[in-house]
């Protein structure tokens, strides 16, 4: 079964391949701002929703509940029925209770212009849920197809990357060795994340016996698979790293328990643990990386750590810990966590009080802005996908919940609007391979 994008088939422009076609496109053009732009980040997204509202359109119309589109009342008639379709899934809808928290600690927050940016950041738990409860229904071949287009967007990216690394090596590894990171389009972070994601499901699709034209293309994502796993320790982006591994580890046991192939198991073991061990003797980027965390870990047991990273981030959860211990219930206030982190700081820490960095932990994050109020509606969020048995069998949605679990220990993950975005898509995207039967 072939999708064909230019949908030369003799059915209306407007049918269901039409809005198949613009699901998959708008898909793809999400993952690749991701990476590339915030502009096109927005674009892909309300394009998603522009599709949503078609396909609600459409089926309000097939069963008779509106039958004129043209009119305000039609339309108000087809936002309450795509709204009922988003709170009869309950894992969609618990998803806007992370936008909630936040929104509702307007009431004891004094900053409300910072306050109102971090509620903006978030908005997608309400628009993307949204849009998944509202898409048109797609094949599993198509759904594959936007992770395969995923893998080769990470290619051109990391090879572009590559290219300037090789053009400037010498200044970017004097850089490394200062704690910059290796320049990407955008943050480097949470490209770190992406990447370990698309190799995670470059080899999925491997496995599966994916290609897209020809089969032959399956040795040509096994090699870029390969790639972008030495790739990514080039980068040397340590929650990326950690992730990536913190996903083979958990692929390792899951292939270990459905197949009971102990040997092949133990010998997979056996590599992915010398992976960075050979990493560590071979890449000078991951070498001078690790030198340098010891040395900033160092500085800051000598407390002279007020310019390093490190240093700041462990200070950082210092800082967080004693405003959630100072107001354990509804926190500081989203608004005003900034303030409270830099008064903080400044009366404790004062060599960090330059540019204090905000509680490098998700969860952290949300008991000193939320309190434990904003927790636990974060954590009731984060597991209604994974309380659905049939998302937790589907391996890629369970792998992705363990990358972005090892990020939140050390990230604020979804405070930034690429971070949403990154969670959001992969997390929704999963959950639609695995109501669509595609079950490893």
């Amino acid at each position: 079964m072939k999708f064909n994008f230019l949908n030369k088939s003799k059915q209306a422009p407007n049918g269901p391949e039409a809005r198949q076609a613009l699901t998959i496109f708008f898909a793809c053009l999400l993952i690749a701002s991701m990476m590339l732009s915030p502009f096109l980040l927005s674009i892909s997204m309300w394009g998603l929703v522009a599709v949503g509202l078609w396909q609600s359109a459409v089926s309000c119309r097939q069963q008779g509940i509106v039958r004129d589109a043209r009119t305000v009342a039609a339309w108000r008639q087809i936002l309450m029925w795509s709204f009922r379709r988003l709170f009869q899934r309950p894992p969609l809808a618990f998803l806007l209770l992370l936008l909630v928290a936040p929104t509702l600690s307007y009431f004891w927050s004094a900053d409300s212009a910072y306050w109102l940016r971090r509620v903006q950041t978030r908005l997608p738990f309400l628009v993307l849920p949204w849009v998944f409860a509202n898409l048109p229904p797609l094949s599993g071949r198509q759904l594959r197809l936007v992770l395969y287009a995923f893998v080769w967007m990470l290619l051109l990216v990391c090879l572009g990357i590559a290219f300037h690394f090789a053009l400037h090596f010498h200044e970017i590894v004097a850089g490394i060795g200062r704690g910059d990171p290796i320049p990407v389009p955008r943050s480097h972070i949470r490209f770190s994340l992406i990447l370990a994601i698309g190799i995670v499901s470059g080899a999925w699709l491997w496995a599966e016996g994916f290609y897209w034209r020809n089969p032959r293309e399956r040795w040509a994502l096994a090699a870029t698979t390969v790639f972008l796993f030495l790739f990514i320790h080039v980068l040397s982006v340590r929650s990326g790293i950690l992730g990536l591994y913190a996903m083979l580890f958990f692929g390792l046991g899951w292939y270990v328990w459905h197949t009971r192939r102990w040997v092949v198991g133990a010998v997979a073991l056996g590599i992915v643990v010398a992976a960075p061990i050979v990493a560590m003797k071979t890449l000078p980027s991951f070498r001078m990386r690790i030198h340098y965390m010891i040395w900033d870990w160092q500085q800051y047991q000598q407390n002279t750590g007020g310019t390093y990273s490190d240093a700041e981030r462990i200070v950082s959860l210092h800082t967080g810990w004693h405003l959630w211990r100072a107001n354990p219930v509804f926190g500081v206030g989203t608004g005003d966590l900034p303030t409270e982190v830099q008064r903080v700081t400044r009366e404790q820490y004062p060599q960090y009080s330059k540019e204090p960095k905000l509680p490098h932990n998700q969860f952290l994050y949300i008991l000193a802005g939320t309190g434990v109020f904003g927790l636990a509606l974060s954590l009731v969020a984060f597991f209604a996908p994974l309380a659905t048995s049939l998302h937790r069998r589907f391996f890629l949605f369970s792998t992705f919940q363990i990358l972005v679990l090892s990020s939140f220990m050390v990230e604020y993950t979804i405070e930034t609007a690429i971070g949403v975005a990154f969670y959001l898509f992969f997390t929704l995207w999963f959950m639609k391979m695995a109501e669509g039967g595609e079950s490893a």
